[in-house]
This record gives C-alpha cells, structure tokens and sequence, in this order.
C-alpha cells in the first residue's frame, strides 16, 4: 500500500472517530432534554483501497412499536384523567354529601310537611313549608344551571382543543416537508414530541414510511400525509344540538370517530354523560311537582279553599321548578284537610310527607331514583380514578421501554467517549 493511501485511511479513519465523538458528545450535552432521541454513528464498514473508511449516518436509536404503543396508551391516559377531572366536578355540583345537597333539601321538605300534619292550623309551621319549597326550587335551578354551564365550558375547551389540533397538525405538516428535502433528526424529534402532543388531545394512528414522512389519521380520517393535510372543525348539530368534531375535506365535513384523548372525553361527557344527568334531573323535579300537586289541590286550606298547587303548573324541569305565586305570597294558602271546615286535620299535609315513600319516578322513590343518579355519578369518579392509576403504570412501563431503548445513559456515552478518544489518539499516529 502507498503512503498516499496509508495517510487516506488514517484521515478517514480520523474522520469517522470525530463524527463518533461529536455525536457521544451531543447524547450527553441532551442527556436531559425533553423528546430527545440517543444518537449513534452508523459507520457502514471499512473498505481499504482507495475508498478508507467509508459513510457517516447519523442514526436515531429507537423502536417504533414501543413508540406507537405509548401514543396508544398516552391517548387513553388523557381521556381517563379528563373524565376523572370533570366527573368529579359533575359531583360536585350535586353537593354530595352536603347540607347544601339536593337530597338533604328534599329530607327537610318532606320533614316540613309532617310537622305541620302534625299543627294544621300553624301559621309559622305554613311559612317553614313555603319556606323548604323555595329553598328545593333554588336548588332544582342552582344544580341545573350549573351543570348547563359546565357544559358551555366543556364546549368552548372542545373548540379550543380543535385549534390545538389543527395548530400541531399544521407544524407537523411543515416538519413532513422539511423532513421530505433533509431527514434532520433534530427535526425528527421535534416532530415526535408534536405527535406525543396530539395524542394526548385525539385518538390517533401514526404510519412512518421509510423517507421520514409520517401519516397521521383520528376516527378513519387522514389528518396529515406527506405534503397534505385537512383541519377539524367543531359543529353544533341542528337535529339534537350536539357538538361534533368533523374533518374539513375542500367544501365539505366528514363525520370523525373520536374516542380518546382529552377530545374524546369532553365529547362523551358533553353530549352524553350531561345531558343524561340533565334529563334525569328534570324527570325528578317534573314527577315530584305533579305528586305534590296532585294530593294538594284534592286539599282544602285555612280559607276552605281547594284546587290550588303548590308548586307553579306546567313546570318542565329542574330549571324552571318553582313554588306557585299564590303560595309564595300567602302561606295561608297551603292545604292541610281533606275535607272541608275539618279543624285540626293535616291528613293532606301527612299524605304530601308521605309521598316520598311512594314509587313515582320509573318504579322509584323520589329519594331512591335520585340516590341512583348520584350512585351513577359516583361510580363513574370511582371508575375513572381506577382507570387513570392504572393507566399511568402502563405508560410509566412503556416510557421506561422507550427510555432504556431511546434514552441518554451517562455512564455509557462516557464509556463510549473514552473509547473513541482512545481510537482516534491511535490513528493519528
């Protein structure tokens, strides 16, 4: 072998050792860089003769399987911390176990009307019963108009986690494009951190093809490929006034299938797990109206009046629930006899009282369908709690897959370091 060639090999080989030692040297000085992917050289061999060493390839070490996985399981730990998080607001409008709670009001209304059965002719024992009735109604409303907003701001964070989507789907596409003239892989990893992002938002699935481009779909529809790319738009369905999340194709909307991620989750509690509870609530208030005003005005009152209500008529539900004016007015009013000019007969007032032992609402108690209701709720807190510790021990597992496969270990690069060290002082001699 000539000098000539000898002197070409010891300068690749210099070469090659240098672009092993900067990329040791980048692990570590990243070590603790949130996304960052461990780098190795890929030198593709040693062909002596007039090429030396041969080829540099600055290689991303890691495992797509485990990476998918973990979007997989990222996206259902998002929806499981969501329903925790709102569920447990949804509780806590209901007030359980509180004073303030409905079903305690309810406990006192029914107490009201067995005391006065028991003093009919009780002006004060008349104002107390008013007095429970108005205390029930503001509470039908207060939980009502609660729960309606929460679920306007369940809607506004809907149409704001769809420009997030969208924000991130465009910054992905703008990487796809990049990515499509230099494979960079400080691009790549810019890139996978968007995708941990947007998997935390919608349920996805990611297909990475061999020139780094990577195709990204949510509920069967593409949401990025290539150079092209689509956004999502929130919609408001005039049939039943449900919020949907369509991808916008050109002039037209297709139907998504989201079913994770924190969009999956505001989007179930929104459109089902609400209005369901709303529903409920309104059953409860509408049936209770109708049974207390159903024995009262078969009542008589102190003025030997008959066929008043108790609580207004018509009433729809929970947000509209109310004591009559008559009533709210004049306390007098409230019918206590069956019959009339029957001193000392509270047999309407025990009768109203004794309406909660009755099934009334879907074969239930008043009480008994609407600690069903907050069973319902409660286990649904339970449910998600569970769900989102377990969760967390998968992604944690994974996380430590992806990180002893992916991650920078010290004390390796070091030794790396000093081996590369060593080869490069031997071919410079």
């Amino acid at each position: 072998m000539s000098i000539s060639r000898i002197f070409d090999t010891s300068r690749r080989a210099l070469q090659n050792t240098r672009w092993s030692i900067d990329t040791t040297a980048s692990n570590i000085a990243n070590i603790n860089t949130d996304g960052y992917t461990r780098r190795r050289t890929d030198l593709s061999g040693i062909a002596f003769g007039l090429n030396g060493m041969n080829g540099n390839n600055l290689m991303r070490v890691r495992q797509r399987f485990v990476e998918n996985q973990l979007s997989n399981e990222n996206q259902n730990l998002a929806k499981f911390k969501s329903d925790e998080m709102i569920m447990t607001q949804v509780e806590g409008i209901l007030g359980e176990p509180l004073e303030s709670s409905l079903s305690n009001v309810l406990s006192e209304f029914w107490n009201s009307w067995n005391d006065l059965a028991n003093e009919p002719e009780s002006q004060p024992a008349r104002s107390i019963v008013k007095d429970k009735g108005v205390l029930l109604s503001n509470t039908f409303n207060r939980v009502h108009k609660d729960l309606r907003d929460l679920q306007g701001e369940i809607n506004s964070d809907i149409q704001n986690k769809v420009t997030q989507v969208n924000h991130i789907v465009n910054q992905i596409h703008s990487i796809n494009e990049q990515v499509g003239v230099n494979m960079s892989a400080d691009l790549l990893d810019q890139r996978n951190l968007l995708v941990r992002d947007l998997a935390t938002l919608v349920n996805i699935d990611t297909r990475e093809s061999d020139n780094g481009e990577i195709t990204i779909s949510t509920g069967g529809q593409i949401l990025v490929s290539g150079n092209y790319k689509n956004e999502l738009v929130a919609e408001t369905s005039s049939k039943n006034g449900m919020l949907n999340i369509n991808l916008r194709l050109g002039e037209s909307n297709h139907n998504t299938n989201i079913t994770s991620g924190d969009l999956g989750s505001l989007l179930e509690i929104h459109s089902n797990q609400i209005p369901d509870t709303i529903e409920k609530l309104n059953l409860l208030a509408v049936s209770l109206s109708e049974q207390v005003n159903q024995v009262h005005s078969s009542g008589f009152n102190l003025s030997e009046m008959t066929g008043m209500n108790f609580f207004a008529n018509n009433i729809s539900g929970a947000d509209d629930f109310r004591v009559s004016e008559e009533i709210f007015r004049d306390p007098s009013l409230i019918a206590t006899s069956s019959t009339i000019d029957a001193v000392g007969d509270g047999s309407i007032a025990q009768a109203i009282s004794d309406i909660q032992f009755e099934s009334c609402v879907q074969d239930n108690t008043i009480s008994d369908f609407y600690n069903g209701l907050i069973s319902n709720i409660g286990n649904r807190v339970q449910e998600a709690q569970f769900m989102r510790r377990s969760q967390e021990m998968v992604v944690q597992n994974l996380e430590n897959q992806r990180d002893s496969i992916s991650g920078v270990s010290l004390d390796e690069e070091m030794t790396k370091l000093i081996e590369y060290e060593q080869a490069y002082q031997a071919a410079a001699r």
